[in-house]
């Protein structure tokens, strides 16, 4: 069955930051019943091994807190919490629907875990609501800061990073998956029609309103191409920034240590 989305992108701002996260806020509200299904289809079933390579990339130890942001369903959370073995992991949404099923995805994955009680899996892994704009944790408090598609949706980039920036520890790292674009206008032109297309199909077809993914290339559009990203990272403050680009240069993983 399809669940409508009414909303359209035309009513909205997405260079105002209220007006983008009002967006989201009702966008994610709406996917979140099929987010995870969603971006299999949308990624041609890869989404899974880029969020491997991202999690086998990560540093072998000295994490003991990590988070996730804008964690949607939570599957990158968990995957960090496998990784890390008895560290604290948090994942942060702003959308409550998103973090029902991340809860739920908790609760499957410790079931899978015998040798864990469910007390101890719901007490190493949370989620909790939170603004990438503006963290409410303490300074220097994760030794791993993880990003699923998060910053495309930030209403304001550079306060997110710098809020990212923030929690981080000394040495700590930032790893980033998301969509991406070229640098050449003609390049990115290309890329972002074609995620406009494939979007919108899906958007129609689940939700009877082609902006609903279709909104995914609008918002690529309006974010900083690779090499500007990683740019806007070294402005922060992060240093060793590295990307390694998949799928024709449409997705992108980054890691950078602060």
């Amino acid at each position: 069955m399809k669940r409508r989305f009414d909303e359209r992108l035309e009513n909205y701002d997405l260079t105002d930051a209220r007006s983008k996260l009002e967006y989201n806020r009702r966008l994610f509200a709406v996917v979140a019943g099929r987010y995870d299904a969603v971006t299999t289809v949308l990624s041609f079933g890869r989404d899974r091994s880029w969020k491997r390579y991202l999690v086998g990339s990560l540093p072998e130890s000295g994490v003991h807190e990590a988070l996730d942001i804008a964690c949607g369903t939570g599957d990158l959370t968990l995957a960090v919490a496998d990784r890390y073995a008895g560290a604290r992991v948090v994942g942060a949404d702003l959308a409550e629907e998103m973090l029902a099923r991340a809860r739920r995805n908790r609760r499957r994955w410790a079931a899978a875990r015998p040798e864990h009680s469910a007390s101890v899996s719901f007490e190493t892994v949370r989620f909790e609501t939170g603004d990438m704009s503006d963290l409410a944790y303490e300074n220097g408090r994760f030794d791993l800061v993880t990003a699923g598609y998060a910053f495309r949706n930030a209403p304001d980039l550079s306060a997110a990073l710098r809020s990212v920036f923030r929690v981080l520890r000394p040495r700590g790292t930032l790893a980033i998956l998301d969509f991406s674009h070229a640098a050449r206008p003609t390049a990115a032109s290309l890329q972002i029609g074609l995620l406009r297309f494939w979007g919108r199909l899906w958007g129609k077809l689940l939700h009877d309103n082609p902006e609903v993914y279709g909104y995914i290339a609008e918002s690529l559009r309006r974010f900083p191409s690779l090499p500007a990203l990683e740019e806007q990272l070294r402005e922060v403050g992060f240093r060793r920034v590295r990307s390694r680009t998949f799928f024709f240069g449409l997705i992108a993983v980054t890691f950078a240590r602060k």
